[in-house]
């Protein structure tokens, strides 16, 4: 049902910008994320996921364009493991996204900047290869900034880099000692994306 809620949104926006503009192209991207939970205490870009789906541009300008995708994401954190005691530790999130975004193309490169909505599809702890629920849990929706980079390889395929942060806490922060500090509020996603794809 939320996967459903998700895709009506994504085609709903793209009608929106359809009618708006009457011209208008889409694509598929795939590639890896490595993420980290700011405030969880573990630290490191460690956790490796995959990431994918599909956008469409509506072009505003000769090198502007209003971008909106329905993307997999995976996210969270992990430890290394321990050497000595062979324990391990992670946070696996799973999400859809929906990112909108301003682009601007210069040649073969196109930057991208935006904020993002996101729904949590699926959570939960894998600790020495088994797995627990959280607690407390982390919020069902997450919202956030995204800047990257395009790198066109030719009439078709490009290569994109990302980086999204959520902006509100996606849970709350199970020690919450200093009410002055910005990262002690809670746990913010930090995605790091890199993608392939093809514009049709």
């Amino acid at each position: 049902m939320k996967l459903t809620k998700a895709f009506f949104v994504f085609f709903a926006l793209c009608s929106i910008s359809v009618k708006a503009q009457q011209a208008f192209n889409a694509g598929l991207a795939f590639g890896m994320t490595t993420t980290q939970i700011s405030g969880d205490g573990l630290g490191g870009w460690h956790k490796f996921g995959l990431s994918g789906g599909a956008y469409v541009n509506a072009p505003l300008s000769s090198k502007r364009a209003l971008r909106i995708g329905l993307y997999y994401t995976e996210k969270g954190s992990r430890t290394k493991q321990d050497t000595i005691n062979f324990v391990s530790f992670a946070y696996r999130l799973k999400y859809i996204e929906v990112p909108v975004q301003l682009a601007f193309q210069d040649g073969p490169i196109t930057l991208t900047t935006g904020l993002y909505y996101g729904r949590l599809i699926k959570q939960d702890i894998l600790a020495n290869k088994l797995p627990y629920p959280v607690t407390p849990p982390f919020r069902n929706y997450e919202v956030g900034l995204c800047v990257g980079a395009l790198l066109q390889l030719g009439d078709h395929l490009f290569i994109e880099g990302k980086f999204s942060t959520s902006v509100i806490p996606t849970r709350p922060s199970p020690n919450f000692a200093n009410p002055n500090s910005y990262y002690e509020k809670g746990n913010y996603n930090q995605v790091l994306t890199f993608m392939i794809g093809r514009n049709f």
